[in-house]
């Protein structure tokens, strides 16, 4: 991407990120894609994240990789009908040699182009009226030969506005809500931020009177609270692509189909996912795929907006969310009222699934776990997406994180609840076994591809041919410490008789040591171990 392009991407993410939580409340429609102003936050973060720092040999080259990155990381359907508009936008810019006023226009009449012609029937009131509107303004505003890019942008911004205003008197959810279309905010605000980014004035959003809907006071029809939200891309797409839009078509409501060169975006609403998996799974390798019970979250969504948690009873007042993989551990989570996301090390969450989780829970103050290091950033930023109130405890495993859960009180006074957790967690010692995937060197240390690999809190202490034998080693310096407990947290790929005995040979190291097994079945790391 240019870096003038590059510079608009990131002054339109900064502006929609000022207004996300204004979006997301706009939404009345009860689905869990419904968060529009997250998903349309995440797709310009994609477009950040894979295309910061990069060179291009030449602008078309630059325009695939911003509108494959958009895709790629577009979330529900505001999410991929803007992914759209970037890259209608993009293919447009990329023949013109300067971002011009006239540029301008036709990057946002390439956006109307693309995003109508993604969807088989497209829906006025919604982004796409918003952005065509925006589309007509920006070219009318041409016609003084005076003009200048700031004023084209401006002109565009202004119609984005009223056309926004205007959404209700096109649908009737909206008029009966009292709200305007959130996608369509969403685009005025990007707008707004563009302006802002050439002028240097601060983005004056102006929205009108538009009221925030209690939904739970909105009955829905049952085709709007319908199924999962199912999203997944096809790789190395093979095979009638035609014949595959059609199939997902029937199968589903609310469907979205976006081919790319070799791969194929999916968005749908259906009672089945497993169908759509399955079919879509015959055409190429399946990845980004995400399943979400519509009609569970609507009620939660409501019950917490009216006060209520999910059995009808007052909701906490300090809700939990755990990042977490496996089975076992998963329950555990659960059975102590936590909501899970799931994700670890090699399936890390986004920081839309943890603001799904903290809306799932009911509170207005929540607690997140992120049990992963590299999940810790994503849910530090949390807090900028949602409406309750949000504490980080910084938990780097699962063990840790279920360890650290032991000081959650739903009721108590969230700062004391979050600041007992931390002290739990930095109480702890926490181990992990993992496998060597390549030979490599850390400190000085050899380390072959396949060894067992035994870090106490983070740093490398162990290497051996085990997963007994690094545990072992692991323990022996933790024990060092005076440890009275330690719980053993086993992963898929160790079994409950191998976990015995490793707990077997802690107790022989220190008799008075109290060692308990959880079947946990975290993949990657066959056993996690936290003592205190």
């Amino acid at each position: 991407m240019s870096i003038r392009t590059a510079i608009f991407v990131a002054a339109a993410h900064a502006a929609l990120k000022s207004q996300v939580s204004k979006i997301d409340s706009l939404n009345v429609y009860p689905v869990p894609d419904g968060d529009t102003g997250t998903n349309m936050l995440l797709t310009l973060e994609s477009v950040l994240r894979e295309t910061s720092n990069e060179s291009y040999e030449t602008p078309e080259a630059a325009s695939r990789a911003g509108s494959r990155a958009a895709l790629m990381g577009a979330r529900g359907n505001s999410g991929v009908i803007l992914s759209q508009m970037i890259r209608g936008a993009c293919e447009v810019l990329a023949k013109r040699a300067s971002l011009s006023a006239e540029a301008f226009a036709a990057a946002l009449e390439g956006a109307r182009e693309r995003a109508y012609s993604s969807l088989r029937q497209p829906v006025e009131g919604t982004m796409l009226t918003v952005v065509k509107d925006a589309a007509r303004a920006a070219r009318e505003a041409l016609a003084d030969e005076t003009v200048d890019l700031p004023g084209v942008i401006k002109a565009a911004a202004r119609e984005a506005h009223a056309s926004v205003r205007r959404t209700p008197e096109m649908l009737g959810v909206l008029r009966e809500a009292g709200v305007v279309d959130a996608g369509g905010l969403g685009v005025a605000v990007i707008l707004d931020g563009l302006y802002s980014c050439i002028t240097g004035k601060e983005v004056e959003v102006d929205t009108g009177e538009t009221a925030v809907p209690k939904l739970g006071n909105i009955s829905h029809s049952p085709e709007e609270m319908w199924g999962y939200c199912t999203e997944f891309v096809v790789e190395g797409f093979r095979g009638d692509a035609e014949e595959f839009g059609d199939h997902i078509h029937n199968i589903g409501r609310s469907v979205l189909v976006i081919p790319d060169e070799d791969l194929v975006k999916v968005h749908l609403h259906t009672q089945d996912p497993g169908e759509a998996l399955s079919y879509a799974g015959g055409y190429g390798r399946l990845c980004g795929v995400k399943v979400d019970d519509m009609e569970a979250q609507t009620r939660a969504r409501n019950e917490s907006l009216a006060g209520e948690g999910a059995a009808g009873a007052p909701a906490a007042r300090v809700g939990v969310v755990a990042a977490s993989r496996g089975a076992g551990s998963r329950e555990m989570f659960e059975s102590a009222g936590a909501v899970v996301v799931e994700g670890g090390q090699g399936a890390n969450p986004s920081a839309a699934d943890f603001a799904r989780a903290v809306e799932r829970t009911g509170a207005r103050s929540v607690v997140l776990l992120p049990n992963n290091k590299n999940i810790v950033p994503t849910a530090e930023g949390v807090g900028e997406l949602v409406e309750a109130e949000v504490y980080v405890v910084a938990t780097t495993s699962i063990a840790g994180g279920l360890a650290a859960l032991v000081g959650f009180d739903p009721e108590g006074e969230p700062e004391e609840v979050a600041e007992e957790m931390r002290e739990i967690w930095g109480s702890l010692r926490c181990a992990e076994v993992t496998r060597a995937v390549r030979p490599s060197t850390v400190d000085g240390r050899e380390i072959p591809e396949g060894a067992f690999i035994g870090l106490l809190d983070g740093e490398l202490r162990a290497v051996e041919g085990g997963t007994g034998a690094a545990a072992l080693a692991l323990a022996r310096e933790i024990l060092e410490e005076g440890a009275d407990i330690v719980t053993l947290l086993r992963g898929e790929e160790l079994d409950a008789g191998a976990a015995e005995e490793i707990a077997a040979g802690i107790r022989e190291l220190d008799g008075d040591v109290e060692v308990e097994v959880r079947d946990g079945g975290q993949p990657l790391y066959p056993l996690q171990m936290v003592a205190e």
